[in-house]
């Protein structure tokens, strides 16, 4: 295959399973105000601006742009991760074997989403009680810490929990993240979309450039993991200049009984615009979970290379900054409504062209659905506006969509995995692909129904 070819596929929306779903996470939701919803019923603002809160009397214009600190923050946060992304796999299966090394790597892959499923409603209400800037703290530190210890003592164990922190960690920044940007953003639904994609961009932005500069750093392990510490050390201080936005007066006490892990189905019982907004960003979020389905069906089916597949999933960080940045732009000229059905009939050209099981067709499908990694921006920010007309706490709101997430990421690749083995027996390898394309199909036409629903919810109160 040419390298052009390649180079064309790269720019595809929907390729980012593997690595978008943390960064999803950031998406906003709810409100911080202690049971009392935002809605004034005599408010003549536009639909989706009814949950805005006005800020008080005399109250000085903000003169920084609150996602800029957000921006350089994630961006070293991520970077800091992925310098040693794809070092735990070669090293514990190079040290123990590739039986045991992979059933390792399992068993952390497998005890990270089930903390993610038992702690983030917990982390949610954490949020909502200590503030949003601690969590970032705990997060950047974290990552210093086992990462220098690992630098010091390059031993399976310490890597094997270097990559458990890891995956722990980057979830909760997120969720930290995306509350910051609701808190301050949520009066002004079209920004706050924006705010959102454009820190998504970053985000793959940091990873792509993590990835490509780890083939550079030097191959001894204390190098690697010494280099990532510290910049994990100066994300660190970046997230120190990052302001608190959770203000006294919004902090709720911690509850212990927060603990559940199937928080998410919480989503589904706040009011009918809410669970159909649930609906649409689970329908939207499935197909960026397939584990390893798609690698595997570039390596069998296509007979591409491990080269060739490495420049694949590098650049997926390109394609997530190409459709956020413009994403976001073009929300504040068509509107989220519009926005959310365009990009989605991108990722829906996206999945025909890869059930096609041609190349040809995949890299021009691909070429076209250039904005699939923005489609969730619609759903996740109305989600906001919506929790906020609920009085939904913040955290409480961030929590459950994380903890839905957490799911996701453990039953999404079970479910691609057997359907790309089932439908290699009957001759359909494409059998994931296909149901990707029923899932956005689905997504397209609630779309509509959802988002409509929230806009009159919040006209009606």
């Amino acid at each position: 295959m040419g390298r052009g070819v390649l180079l064309l596929l790269l720019l595809s929306g929907s390729a980012a399973g593997r690595q978008s779903g943390s960064a999803a996470a950031l998406q906003p939701a709810g409100t911080s105000r202690k049971g009392a919803p935002l809605l004034h019923s005599g408010s003549r603002h536009p639909v989706l601006l009814a949950a805005a809160r006005k800020p008080p009397a005399g109250a000085p214009p903000a003169v920084e742009n609150p996602a800029r600190p957000l921006q350089l923050t994630a961006f070293v946060f991520v970077l800091g991760l992925s310098l040693v992304t794809l070092t735990p796999a070669k090293e514990v299966t190079t040290r123990m074997g590739t039986e045991a090394g992979m059933r390792l790597l399992t068993l952390l892959t497998t005890g990270s989403a089930a903390a993610e499923i038992a702690f983030s409603p917990l982390v949610g209400s954490l949020t909502d009680s200590v503030g949003r800037k601690p969590v970032l703290l705990v997060t950047c530190f974290s990552v210093f810490a086992v990462n220098l210890a690992t630098a010091v003592w390059p031993t399976v164990p310490l890597i094997a929990l270097s990559k458990l922190v890891s995956s722990l960690v980057v979830g909760i920044f997120f969720l930290a993240a995306g509350a910051i940007l609701a808190d301050r953003l949520r009066d002004d639904p079209a920004k706050l979309a924006a705010a959102s994609g454009s820190l998504f961009a970053v985000v793959n932005g940091g990873f792509g450039v993590g990835i490509a500069a780890s083939e550079l750093l030097p191959s001894g392990l204390r190098w690697r993991y010494g280099i990532s510490a510290l910049i994990s050390l100066l994300g660190f201080g970046l997230a120190a200049r990052v302001r608190e936005s959770l203000s006294d007066e919004d902090r709720l006490p911690f509850e212990v009984r927060s603990f559940n892990p199937f928080a998410f189905t919480r989503l589904f019982f706040m009011s009918r615009a809410m669970s159909l907004l649930a609906l649409l960003s689970v329908l939207t979020l499935l197909p960026i979970f397939m584990g390893d389905t798609l690698q595997v069906f570039a390596l069998t089916q296509w007979q591409l290379t491990m080269p060739q597949v490495s420049q694949l999933f590098t650049g997926v960080a390109v394609s997530g900054v190409i459709a956020n940045v413009v994403g976001g732009r073009l929300i504040r000229a068509l509107g989220l409504q519009l926005f959310t059905a365009i990009a989605t009939m991108s990722t829906l050209l996206f999945w025909i062209g890869f059930s096609s099981g041609r190349v040809r067709v995949a890299v021009a499908c691909a070429a076209v659905g250039l904005l699939g990694p923005a489609r969730t921006l619609g759903a996740t920010t109305v989600m906001t506006t919506e929790g906020a007309r609920l009085g939904v706490p913040q955290g409480q709101l961030s929590g459950d969509r994380a903890n839905m997430m957490a799911w996701l990421k453990v039953l999404g690749p079970l479910g691609y995995g057997t359907l790309y083995v089932r439908g290699v027996q009957a001759g359909v390898p494409t059998a994931p692909f296909i149901a990707n394309v029923a899932l956005t199909f689905a997504s397209l036409v609630l779309g509509f129904y959802a988002l409509s629903a929230a806009a009159r919810a919040a006209k009606e109160s």
